[in-house]
């Protein structure tokens, strides 16, 4: 009995040290294998993030024109008006007239619009607004009401690029037009009322687009307030 409770001792403390040096290595295996949990912070940190692309900051376009060379790299074209909206501008100053709306004119010319006469001692071309207030207060142009005052098909129209040698009129001179200009010339089919004298034998209008509309900026008429 004796023996084998000196032995009991010695074997179990043996067996303690053993234990000792395989626990740990097993404990530390263990806490690796324990999955761990993610953060905001490891989400950002692996989170892609694209490449940098350049931008080249964005220009204002060119300012709008009506035409332009195969040569030119970026322009800004205008829709082009047909010069069936200029005779849109003379008719409707001859609805104008014959109702005697001053501010309705006022609306068709542009701000420097000028009448032309055509009387060689005129001592200065008066603006084309002002000419016509004066021929309101001077004569009755209401009384032109249901007359035919021209026929659209009598008209004759001319713009810069035309190709002719000579226009009816020596006024007309297209080469010193602009890119938009319109000239229209027309006869007029009623110039009398009774024994007054409401407009000359024809007249003929220089126009120039504004917008989307042609404006009159000079108008031409062998015409004399008596």
């Amino acid at each position: 009995m004796s023996r084998s409770s000196r032995t009991c001792p010695d074997q179990l403390s043996r067996l303690q040290r053993a234990v000792a040096l395989i626990v740990p290595p097993l404990v530390c295996l263990g806490c690796a294998g324990v999955p761990g949990f993610a953060t905001k912070s490891s989400i950002e940190q692996a989170r892609r993030r694209p490449d940098g692309v350049a931008v080249d900051p964005t220009g204002a376009p060119p300012r709008a024109r009506e035409s332009a060379d195969a040569s030119d790299r970026l322009v800004t074209l205008r829709t082009p008006l047909g010069a069936d909206r200029a005779v849109d501008t003379v008719s409707e100053l001859f609805r104008k007239i014959v109702i005697e709306d001053s501010d309705g004119l006022e609306a068709l010319f542009t701000r420097e619009a000028l009448a032309t006469t055509g009387n060689p001692g005129a001592s200065s071309t008066p603006l084309a607004v002002l000419w016509w207030q004066q021929r309101f207060r001077r004569l009755d142009y209401t009384r032109l009401a249901g007359e035919p005052i021209f026929r659209e098909a009598e008209l004759e129209i001319y713009r810069a690029e035309d190709d002719v040698d000579a226009p009816t009129n020596p006024a007309i001179h297209l080469e010193a037009l602009g890119e938009t200009d319109v000239v229209i010339r027309l006869p007029i089919l009623t110039s009398h009322v009774g024994a007054d004298r409401l407009f000359g034998d024809e007249m003929i209008f220089w126009l120039r687009r504004e917008g989307d509309r042609y404006k009159i900026y000079r108008v031409l008429e062998d015409f004399q307030l008596s």
